[in-house]
């Protein structure tokens, strides 16, 4: 699915982003983190795709098996970092409960067309809103409005 929504972004960004020529390369691809929950497999090494837990409160087995295709993320979009330090920093405020633990998954994004959250317009076409963290922060967020262009690659749990 992250191949052809890359090549959906390529090919709509030919005739209107001549200035964006990365979008028009590789759909501007980026490696981005999604802080998150995990109840179960927090023993194991190895995450088996095959084998994810039901646990409707386990939110990466969730996230996986659904291809980041949860009514939250339709409605919302998926919140994604440019930098791991801040899922981090995110992750020390999320509750904990009996054997949860914080996981940040690494993932693959086509970012496409890019605009600030300040500059987005109902009328003008886009895949992602950047949000700044901070005012001395390098870290943005990136608000991707489509589940096809991010691609989960690894989980790291964090104790």
């Amino acid at each position: 699915m992250l191949e052809k929504y890359r090549e959906t972004v390529k090919k709509r960004s030919f005739g209107q982003y001549k200035n964006h020529s990365k979008i028009r390369v590789d759909g501007n691809e980026l490696l981005q983190f999604h802080v998150t929950t995990m109840n179960c497999c927090y023993k194991q090494m190895e995450i088996n795709p095959d084998e994810l837990c039901k646990d409707p409160s386990c939110c990466v087995c969730r996230l996986i098996q659904s291809s980041f295709r949860t009514l939250y993320n339709s409605k919302n979009g998926i919140q994604l970092s440019t930098n791991s330090d801040v899922p981090c920093e995110h992750a020390n405020r999320v509750s904990k409960g009996k054997n949860v633990k914080i996981a940040v998954i690494v993932c693959r994004t086509i970012a496409g067309r890019v605009v600030s959250k300040d500059d987005v317009k109902l009328d003008e076409e886009y895949d992602s809103i950047s949000i700044a963290s901070g005012l001395q922060s390098r870290s943005q967020y990136l608000i991707v409005k489509d589940s096809s262009a991010v691609l989960p690659c690894f989980i790291i749990v964090l104790d």
